[in-house]
């Protein structure tokens, strides 16, 4: 099979997303002739415009349905069916392991269906609509490794590029120039960004303790802070803002492209398991992370310089929204003088 039509199913979020990019661009390496459709929801469709491994992307707009559902909306899944069939997929990707992800392969029609061993699944009912189970992975590997091998068990030999192609407009440029430039006395220092978001409420440090650590990293280290943040989220760093002592710049609100502009222009990104620590990490820009119910070795920034704060207890790496303690022990315990040394630490490599 030369030119296969290959479907990759990887929805979300902004960090997994992020982290399937090789896996597009070891396929592009692998059979350059085929042909990549990628289905992923419509408000991560930019990050894979201009991907040049990939030759379609069709967005999904499941958070709309479920919120709106109405006969437009049925009609709209039913259209988005209808085009998955007319796709004529040779090999379908499901990168999810979800009940969701694997009727959509089925739904596709593709002959070959490939996914995770059932115990890889988050939900083990999905590997009953494939029909090519990877060998089981145990713990210890990365999740963009993870996507390879999946794909390895599929297509034999592979040659992998672990590369996060990110393509940004001239306009974001522009925007992000444009503030930086009314703001001299930011860049006056080189900056750290603070980024206190994350995807759910157990991943997140408390506020205090990002204000104690910027007002720290500002005074003992002389970085300029920039606290940054993502839909929903501005009423974080306004907190933040409030609780420091030392001076510090509120991030301008951006789309996901105009926020990779902006952390190209930092030092540094101290942040919770989050979309702009795995943006950072693409990017090659120095992180420090804090991480609670999810593991760092499978899901943490990927590549070099970048350092992780964690504790291992009894139930750690839960993966629980909340908490089912009611404790959040795992980030509680995180202190902010472990998580500054680390930044001091990260800082000493940083080329003046």
């Amino acid at each position: 099979m030369n030119a296969p039509k290959i479907l990759i199913l990887k929805f979300s979020a902004l960090g997994d997303v992020v982290h399937t990019l090789p896996f597009a661009a070891t396929i592009r390496k692998s059979l350059p002739d085929s042909h990549i459709t990628w289905m992923v929801e419509e408000r991560y469709q930019d990050l894979l415009r201009g991907n040049p491994d990939i030759d379609e992307v069709l967005p999904l707009r499941t958070k709309v349905w479920r919120k709106n559902w109405t006969r437009k909306s049925l009609i709209e899944i039913l259209g988005t069916i209808r085009t998955l069939r007319q796709g004529n997929f040779d090999i379908a990707f499901d990168l999810h392991g979800l009940l969701k992800s694997g009727i959509i392969a089925k739904l596709t029609g593709a002959p070959t269906r490939v996914g995770f061993h059932q115990k890889n699944c988050k939900e083990k009912i999905s590997s009953l609509f494939t029909n090519h189970q990877a060998a089981y992975m145990p713990g210890g590997l990365h999740v963009v490794d993870m996507y390879l091998k999946l794909l390895q068990s599929a297509l034999g030999k592979v040659t992998e590029r672990k590369l996060f192609p990110l393509n940004v407009p001239d306009e974001a440029n522009k925007k992000i120039t444009s503030f930086f430039d009314q703001h001299p006395d930011l860049t006056s220092r080189p900056i750290i960004a603070i980024n206190p978001g994350a995807g759910f409420e157990s991943k997140q440090w408390e506020l205090v303790r990002f204000a104690e650590l910027a007002d720290r990293i500002s005074k003992e280290l002389n970085y300029s802070i920039m606290l940054t943040w993502g839909p929903g989220e501005e009423f974080k760093v306004k907190k933040i803002s409030s609780y420091m002592k030392q001076q510090n710049w509120i991030a301008p609100p951006t789309s996901i492209l105009e926020s990779i502009v902006l952390y190209k222009r930092m030092e540094l990104l101290v942040s919770c398991d989050s979309g702009p620590l795995h943006l950072s990490a693409a990017e090659n820009i120095p992180t420090v992370s804090i991480f609670g119910p999810t593991d760092p070795v499978r899901n943490g920034a990927y590549g070099i310089n970048h350092k992780v704060v964690y504790k291992v207890l009894s139930c750690s790496f839960c993966w629980k929204k909340t908490c089912p303690l009611g404790t959040k022990e795992c980030m509680d315990q995180v202190t902010v003088d472990e998580v500054f040394r680390a930044v001091e630490q990260q800082t000493k490599n940083i080329p003046s």
